[in-house]
């Protein structure tokens, strides 16, 4: 596949001169945690924006649902909700993994650029995104045919660095991602997973916490026990009429400012994956010495 500029700028270099080599797990999961350390600024402005936006979203469709009493109008004001909040998480999304191929690179990047770029190459991220969950849910949803998502899910799961690095289309990034992924399968899939799984503790004990330290308060007052998926719907995805405006108000500003902590670890993940692959693959580094 031919390269696309690559994030290349006329005043743009790669300050590390040192050869990069492939990494272990222990190499990614460490890697994870230093980008995001010394680039921890970066990180929190482009979160900051998907908390501010999806917080007022929220308090907008509220307050609109609690005066509303035609059906109709509630549904598209939940309708709207859903397309604007998607809206946002995709272009947040999109300006975490650009940035975060910028700073694996020693490349100074603003938020404002990092954003700019994914709404410049959104259409192709959403059409790269589509063709991906149609087949992945399409066969989850079948019971039978969960296996083939899983492995569909994995092997095209790297769409986003193409799209957004490369500047591949739609497809192309689906096929790049393959590409990638081939011969590599089980380890993209137990990195991923980990990646997953600890993205998700970290924001579950913290959501947790943050729960009993409100109860304590007294602003949230407890609730009875439930199972395990209605305690994640609880925490995740409070509903204001099960609860008064002003607990939901506190759940969700604390469940989306969890997001500075845990929203950068996969796209930061997926991206140092996507560069060990390139350098396993592709002697990535050595190309572009050759380039410059």
């Amino acid at each position: 596949m031919q390269e696309r500029s690559e994030l290349a700028h006329p005043n743009d270099n790669i300050t590390d001169t040192t050869s990069p080599q492939p990494l272990d797990f222990t190499d990614i999961l460490d890697g994870i945690l230093t980008l995001y350390r010394s680039h921890f600024r970066l990180f929190v402005g482009i979160v900051a924006v998907y908390v501010i936006l999806r917080f007022s979203i929220d308090q907008i469709s509220v307050f609109l649902l609690q005066r509303g009493s035609v059906f109709g109008i509630n549904t598209i004001v939940i309708g709207c909700t859903v397309l604007c909040s998607a809206v946002v998480s995709i272009l947040v999304g999109a300006g975490l993994i650009y940035a975060s191929a910028h700073v694996y690179l020693r490349r100074e990047l603003t938020t404002n650029a990092a954003l700019q770029q994914a709404w410049r190459r959104f259409w192709p991220y959403v059409w790269s995104g589509v063709l991906w969950g149609l087949v992945v849910v399409g066969l989850f949803v079948t019971v039978i045919g969960i296996p083939f998502a899983i492995y569909f899910a994995m092997r095209w799961g790297l769409y986003g660095l193409p799209v957004l690095f490369e500047e591949a289309t739609g497809r192309n990034a689906l096929r790049r991602s393959t590409e990638l992924v081939k011969g590599s399968w089980w380890r993209v899939f137990g990195i991923m997973l980990a990646i997953s799984l600890i993205s998700f503790m970290i924001g579950f004990i913290l959501q947790e916490s943050f729960e009993f330290i409100l109860s304590l308060l007294g602003i949230a007052a407890p609730e009875a026990p439930a199972n395990f998926w209605e305690q994640l719907q609880r925490l995740y995805m409070p509903i204001s009429s099960e609860m008064g405006w002003f607990s939901y108000s506190v759940r969700r500003l604390v469940s989306l400012s969890i997001a500075f902590i845990t929203m950068p670890i996969g796209p930061i993940g997926a991206t140092l994956l996507y560069f060990d692959l390139r350098i396993r693959k592709e002697g990535y580094y050595t190309e572009m010495q050759v380039g410059d």
